[in-house]
């Protein structure tokens, strides 16, 4: 962390933020992507997981923070992110 320039960091939230509004309005009304949980929803989970750890999901994000709860509550998502 001590590596980490500011600047950068604070770049990389912005552009983050900006790429998570559409998937905010795409998941309004919807558990999952397309309907079921599917292949999609594993890699955008991890995705949203990632730029939730960095701050990037605000509070004007209702969708992608009730998303990644969802995600990280399945046990599979859980065993891959406890993976040493």
């Amino acid at each position: 962390e001590d590596r980490r320039d500011p600047f950068v960091l604070g770049q990389a939230q912005r552009l983050l933020n900006k790429a998570l509004q559409p998937v905010n309005e795409a998941l309004e009304g919807r558990e999952y992507l397309i309907g079921d949980f599917s292949a999609a929803d594993i890699m955008l989970g991890h995705a949203c997981f990632m730029s939730n750890r960095m701050g990037c999901v605000t509070d004007d994000m209702p969708n992608v923070k009730a998303y990644v709860e969802r995600i990280t509550q399945r046990p599979c998502f859980q065993t891959a992110i406890n993976m040493n």
